[in-house]
């Protein structure tokens, strides 16, 4: 079972050969006696199928798989539970923007009051991580403005206001507010389609009519702040997630006053029917307090 599954989650034989450091043939050769012992094939077959893909069958043997796992890390994780939480590894995804400021000070803040926890982090954008998720590859992600998924459930959800990002000697920087008409002369720094936003801000600047002057586009989040930050361009982005101020910032967040500009919608996501341990519920219960923090000191 365990060939079966790292055969699916790489794709197929080949690459599961190179993961585990086992001959294609035997990993072949177990899947087939594992369908042997079913009575059905787990794997279509065809020729020129470059991916592995589910019968039936597979659908009902990978369910189990995943149950089973699940199960094991609850029982663990009672177990931890008894414990204190003295250890324990908790899996997470995060959007790049929480892996300058809010990621390491929250971190720090728990690892005060569960100091044996250790994490998994992966960073990646919002798409990637749901599918991660679906595959039980992580606890629990963060995610901005997540196209709906019949296996994803949203546990938490907060509205995180837009803002124009601007390097202090800018004109909108002066603004108390702005609307999207007063971005249109202005280079700005955008979004590629790998990222959530991108289809929020597209949808806003065509609801406005307006050709938004993109000097730069980027997968990287981070880039677009940095580069609005250095006065090369302005970014549309949400505020920030961070204790930190200082009154030397040479930067600027500006909100929008315009209907057209929608909040990004941020949400704390697990896969549906799983049972997390109770060291990943108890971050995600320590994250939300964090988050509720920050929106109400802003």
């Amino acid at each position: 079972m365990r060939y079966f599954l790292v055969a699916y989650q790489c794709g197929s034989f080949r690459a599961a050969s190179e993961k585990l450091h086992v001959a294609t043939s035997a990993i072949s050769r177990q899947v087939k006696l594992l369908e042997d012992e079913l009575g059905e094939p787990v794997f279509e077959r065809g020729a020129g199928r470059k991916h592995l893909r589910l019968t039936a069958a597979g659908e009902l043997l990978m369910n189990y798989i995943r149950n089973t796992e699940s199960e094991m890390r609850r029982m663990r994780s009672e177990i931890d539970a008894l414990k204190g939480m003295r250890r324990g590894q908790v899996s997470l995804g995060v959007p790049e923007s929480f892996v300058r400021d809010f990621l390491p000070e929250t971190l720090a803040a728990f690892q005060k009051l569960y100091p044996n926890i250790t994490y998994s982090v992966h960073v990646s954008g919002t798409p990637e991580l749901l599918e991660m998720l679906a595959r039980d590859e992580l606890d629990f992600a963060l995610s901005f403005n997540p196209q709906p998924m019949s296996d994803i459930n949203h546990i938490f959800e907060m509205l995180l206001p837009t803002c124009v990002l601007a390097h202090v000697s800018h004109p909108l920087a002066s603004k108390k507010s702005v609307r999207l008409s007063d971005c249109a002369e202005y280079d700005i720094a955008m979004p590629d389609k790998s990222v959530s936003a991108k289809v929020v801000y597209d949808q806003m600047f065509s609801d406005s009519r307006i050709e938004p002057r993109s000097l730069l586009t980027s997968n990287s989040y981070e880039l677009l702040r940095s580069v609005a930050m250095q006065g090369l361009s302005i970014a549309v982005v949400n505020n920030h997630i961070s204790n930190k101020t200082s009154p030397d910032m040479q930067y600027r967040y500006i909100p929008f006053d315009d209907p057209r500009v929608k909040p990004q919608r941020l949400t704390c996501c697990i896969r549906h029917g799983r049972n997390l341990p109770v060291t990943a519920l108890t971050l995600i219960e320590f994250m939300k307090k964090s988050l509720l923090r920050l929106e109400n000191s802003k």
